[in-house]
């Protein structure tokens, strides 16, 4: 019946007067082009408080730490100190991440882990929402600590300038001794084909190399979960993690 309105040539009158609807409602299908109908509610739904950049780094965390609803509100708070329980989860359930299945375990904050020292997975990511035909896609810098998970982000493109500067505010945020962070070999990180454990901070002019040397930080390569060891080398003064 809808095909039938959209392909026919009558006054809306007619065909109002034909199919007994309304001649607002005949108007309404012709204007259209399909028959399917619209959903309800917001057109771009969204967040009134999260900007897009945020709501991209809060996707960035949830997808790299699989932590509780709870657990990933406690840390995003130290960013975003005005986001809520709820606005939490309708960003998750927006793009969904809501649902994830078994989330993994975090251990409790206690005054021995905040006080350090601090160790960092940093890793480069792309997060992509949907906008017209191709998206858009945000690059986030995001640096989550092993014990804690606290983290720390910022959307910015995978350059090693960039990765250089977003380590110095990394140290910046953090008053936290921060011993050795690890990164996946990619050129924004390193142009040093590292084995593990060892140290690409002390080889090389690479600019994050650099920046890891003049703060004192181990750089290390970082280790896939399937090989991981039990627990991982222990480092000076480090708190061991398991």
């Amino acid at each position: 019946m809808r095909r039938s309105i959209q392909a026919s040539d009558e006054k809306n009158t007619d065909l109002a007067r034909r199919y007994g609807f309304n001649r607002k409602t005949i108007a309404k299908w012709k204007a259209r082009d399909t028959v399917f109908d619209e959903r309800m509610g917001p057109k771009n739904p969204g967040s009134k408080f999260l900007t897009l950049k945020d709501e991209a780094i809060i996707l960035a965390y949830r997808g790299r730490t699989r932590l509780s609803l709870d657990d990933s509100l406690e840390r995003l708070r130290r960013l975003m100190p005005k986001l809520s329980r709820s606005a939490l989860y309708q960003c998750l359930k927006r793009y969904g991440l809501s649902k994830i299945g078994p989330t993994a375990k975090c251990p409790p904050l206690t005054s021995a882990s905040l006080a350090g020292p601090y160790c960092f997975e940093i890793t480069a990511n792309e997060v992509a929402f949907p906008d017209g035909s191709f998206g858009v896609v945000y690059p986030v810098f995001l640096a989550v600590e092993e014990l804690t998970k606290h983290l720390y982000a910022e959307v910015a493109g995978a350059t090693p300038e960039n990765a250089a500067a977003f380590l110095n505010h990394l140290v910046a945020e953090f008053p936290q001794k921060i011993i050795a962070v690890t990164t996946d070999i990619r050129p924004t990180f390193t142009d040093w084909r590292a084995t593990f454990n060892e140290d690409m901070a002390a080889v090389g002019p690479h600019p994050f190399a650099v920046a890891c040397r003049a703060k004192g930080i181990v750089h290390e390569r970082t280790i896939p979960p399937f090989q991981k060891p039990k627990a991982l080398r222990k480092r000076p003064n480090a708190v061991e993690i398991r």
